[in-house]
């Protein structure tokens, strides 16, 4: 009988971890309109956690890139401008950030304005959108979004009133 219950509760927890849910709702598509349904304040901290660097978010929002959608924020290091995007994905009218999305960042490096470069509905590269500069250099970076997804959470948990 012993045997059976450890066999029955095994299953159960087993399930349960693997079954969580490993997407969260950030916002809404409404009358044509990106609405961020999540807490601005929550969104904001898991950027900059994310950074890790001391980067400061000034604004945030979702964006739509040819077919693609995003939560894109601008962000500022030592002076300097810096994008990150996340994407989202739409399902109805929410757009659902996963655990399996990507961490998309430009940062200026010789450039006054960098901005994300799209390709097949993707954000890729980035290109200097400034041509009175004397280079043209914007770095782009890719990673993997789990630890964004991650800061979501913790700032959820950390925030609840």
């Amino acid at each position: 009988m012993v045997k059976n219950l450890l066999t029955t509760l095994l299953i159960f927890f087993s399930f349960h971890s693997f079954g969580q849910e490993t997407n969260l709702k950030i916002g809404a598509l409404n009358n044509g309109t990106f609405t961020i349904t999540e807490s601005q304040k929550n969104l904001v901290k898991a950027f900059e956690w994310t950074f890790r660097d001391g980067t400061k978010v000034s604004e945030i929002g979702i964006e739509q890139f040819n077919q693609a959608y995003y939560l894109v924020a601008i962000c500022t290091n030592q002076n300097k401008k810096r994008l990150a995007a996340v994407n989202l994905d739409l399902e109805g009218i929410d757009f659902i950030l996963r655990d399996d999305a990507f961490f998309k960042t430009c940062s200026a490096v010789a450039c006054e304005n960098c901005s994300f470069f799209v390709e097949n509905n993707k954000i890729v590269a980035c290109k200097c959108e400034s041509t009175g500069t004397i280079s043209n250099h914007c770095h782009y970076k890719l990673s993997n979004g789990i630890g964004f997804y991650n800061n979501v959470i913790r700032a959820k948990k950390m925030f609840e009133e």
